[in-house]
């Protein structure tokens, strides 16, 4: 019998809303605000955005940080060159993320797209005194996150670099976003490549994904024995494309 002064979600998991709730709840919020981590973070985040935030308050941006652009629901064109600009200026990686995440839209493209294929190559140094010592190392990281940003400018007018991208081992998982991005690029090339890509242990999963939002019939037989994968995204996009080629 449940106890009167149980919480009602005790004994069963939480939705994802009513985590989400928790997390955002007044208390857990300030709980956050007060955390030494979380202060060191802002002071770091602040000291180096100062000069952006700046800029971006005379072009009329007034915001506490570069994301709240994004964020925000406003329409921020006008901004695009003043974060290019400081693109190529600053080093503190979460800085340099937040501003790739806010270009990596739609109506950037025409500015961002060749500064980000060839940041994609050439990542920007970058440092984090609180980034962990085993973790990746920062200019992949920033790799990574500019492959998701050419994900959102791919196309058929992009379609060689996306694929001369996709197909140079060297640069690892960071291609994971750049080969899922292969077919919009509509190139007739593209089910080859990303059959050859199966066999590259780094993207295999995108490629399986791809190859199976593509409906690629004659990659089901490439794909089917993958189902007993020891590696279990593998296994899992394998049965997911199955039931796109099949359906």
């Amino acid at each position: 019998m449940t106890e009167m002064n149980e919480p009602p979600t005790a004994g069963r998991r939480l939705t994802q809303a009513e985590k989400q709730a928790a997390i955002n709840s007044p208390g857990a919020l300030a709980a956050k605000s007060r955390d030494p981590y979380v202060v060191k973070r802002r002071q770091l985040y602040a000291e180096s955005a100062a000069g952006v935030l700046a800029d971006l308050a005379e072009y009329g941006f007034p915001v506490g940080s570069v994301g709240e652009l994004r964020r925000g629901g406003v329409k921020y064109q006008a901004a695009v060159p003043v974060l290019v600009d400081w693109l190529s200026r600053i080093s503190y990686l979460p800085l340099v993320e937040d501003i790739v995440r806010t270009l990596s839209v739609p109506f950037a493209k025409k500015q961002v797209l060749p500064i980000f294929l060839q940041l994609f190559r050439v990542p920007p140094r970058v440092e984090d005194p609180m980034r962990p010592k085993d973790s990746q190392p920062g200019e992949e990281h920033i790799r990574w996150v500019i492959g998701n940003g050419l994900f959102v400018f791919a196309g058929p007018s992009v379609a060689n670099d996306l694929i001369s991208l996709a197909t140079a081992r060297e640069y690892g998982d960071a291609r994971s976003q750049i080969v899922l991005s292969l077919p919009k690029t509509k190139d007739g090339r593209v089910p080859g490549i990303l059959l050859d890509l199966v066999d590259d242990s780094s993207v295999a999963p995108s490629a399986i994904e791809a190859l199976g939002k593509m409906k690629f019939k004659e990659a089901r037989k490439r794909i089917a024995p993958l189902v007993e994968d020891p590696d279990e995204n593998v296994r899992s996009q394998a049965k997911k494309a199955l039931k796109r080629i099949d359906a």
